[in-house]
């Protein structure tokens, strides 16, 4: 195996000690949130929407519609057209 998996696999380890499924998919939704609104401001909206795209997916996975909700209004601030 790639000895540099292991940091990622021991911050995993760590990680799944207090969390559940549920807040990780929450979590990764708005990290991912964060990268496209960020993509979005420096000028790069093919970034934008490929992290956009995976936020959407985060967000509907943990079930969270408000979650999803407050997601799709800050793209929609950010000017990230998912449906172009």
């Amino acid at each position: 195996m790639n000895k540099k998996l292991n940091p990622y696999i021991e911050k995993a380890l760590k990680e799944l000690e207090d969390k559940k499924l549920n807040d990780i998919q929450v979590e990764t939704a708005m990290t991912w949130c964060g990268r496209a609104c960020a993509a979005a401001q420096i000028g790069l909206p093919d970034d934008a929407i490929e992290y956009a795209h995976e936020a959407i997916e985060h967000a509907a996975l943990s079930g969270n519609n408000k979650l999803l909700n407050d997601i799709r209004a800050a793209f929609k601030y950010y000017n990230i057209d998912l449906y172009e």
